[in-house]
């Protein structure tokens, strides 16, 4: 009998209210190279499911290519679940069309009629974090259904581990210190680069301030200019600039970031929630909820080289400081100079993630 093949399915699914995307990676018996003749009674069942919170702009696509690699690698037993953000992606169904856009930027509490509501859970952290928990629900429910039997009715549920970057890792922390039962669940949390406080070199903090408290203005100038300029460009040509000049030499990632580029609204939703994240995310590090999470499970951290002001050096530094201090534990440190916080554009890159992960999915630890 053949082994079993790792297959990607792409979904899009309505979650919390929300048209989304989401993928499922899953080692499958037999033979056939596609999904549908392989029906979910010849998936392998999970004991452990990877669960993937991406950053802003919040597109599973992008790191589709990698979650395959880390599931292929680590064999028969895991799966991975991840997801888009609610408002990122591609069709009005997804992004938003412009007449909610247009009511919705208006009335920005998000409370003062339907259309306003909708936008909100794409524009604001509470949707985001209420979207991704209605998510991870979907996933249980899901492996209830296909490995709960009636000789198994009350099969144990399977562990989880949260991987996240960037912003993600802000979503993945709330999410866990909402749902002690989902805490409990959770065998070991992943950040890559996280982006869990606000404090970068005071040039960039100083403007990234300021545009983020005048965001009814500078949203709609930014938005709007982004949006002139990649419409009345031939598309051949920005995808040679972001190549050659920006450096994103992945064929699958210039596609995807043209998408995004190339799409006023959906531009809108990443800067709205991007603003929103500058405003209201901590300039210190949040030591009580690494210390909550670190009495369940461990936290592996992934700092990268190069100027990073979402996840900078002197992050870690503290970190480490604080587990010196013992006012932390349970929390593992790594930097890789060669990485960047964009590695998922970058081909080269990629190996070097999956490796940190594998290293960390694999080696023994004890609480």
């Amino acid at each position: 009998m053949p082994a079993p093949k790792v297959r990607l399915v792409s979904h899009r699914k309505t979650i919390h209210g929300w048209p989304t995307d989401s993928i499922s990676i899953d080692f499958y018996k037999g033979e056939a190279d596609n999904v549908d003749a392989s029906p979910s009674q010849n998936k392998c069942k999970p004991n452990l499911i990877l669960i993937f919170i991406p950053g802003n702009p919040g597109l599973i696509e992008w790191y589709s290519d990698t979650l395959v690699k880390i599931v292929e690698q680590l064999g028969v037993g895991y799966a991975v679940r991840g997801i888009s953000y609610a408002g990122h992606g591609a069709g009005d169904d997804v992004i938003g069309s412009a007449d909610d856009h247009k009511h919705s930027f208006v009335n920005t509490s998000g409370h003062q009629d339907v259309l306003g509501t909708k936008m909100s859970v794409s524009w604001k952290i509470e949707g985001q974090i209420k979207h991704k928990l209605s998510w991870v629900d979907d996933v249980i429910e899901e492996w209830k259904v296909e490995f709960r039997t009636s000789s198994q009715p009350t099969a144990e549920l399977p562990r989880l581990i949260f991987v996240s970057h960037s912003f993600g890792a802000y979503l993945v922390q709330h999410m866990l210190l909402r749902r002690p039962a989902l805490l409990q669940q959770t065998q070991q949390i992943i950040h890559l680069m996280p982006f869990i406080r606000f404090d970068p070199p005071p040039l960039q903090k100083t403007v990234l301030s300021k545009l983020a408290h005048s965001y009814e203005y500078t949203i709609p100038m930014l938005s709007n200019s982004v949006w002139a300029l990649t419409s009345t460009l031939p598309r051949k040509l920005i995808d040679i600039y972001l190549n050659k000049v920006v450096g994103l030499e992945c064929d699958k990632g210039r596609k995807i970031t043209l998408d995004v580029c190339t799409h006023p609204n959906m531009i809108r939703n990443h800067l709205i929630l991007g603003f929103e994240e500058i405003r209201e995310l901590p300039e210190l590090t949040n030591d009580v909820a690494f210390r909550l999470i670190g009495k369940t499970c461990p936290t592996s951290i992934l700092f990268c080289g190069c100027p990073d002001q979402w996840a900078p050096l002197s992050h870690m530094e503290e970190l480490k400081e604080l587990k010196s201090k013992a006012q932390i534990s349970n929390i593992d440190c790594v930097y890789m100079e060669s990485l960047t916080h964009d590695f998922v554009v970058h081909p080269e890159m990629i190996e070097l993630v999956v490796g940190f992960c594998l290293d960390q999915i694999k080696r023994p630890r004890l609480l």
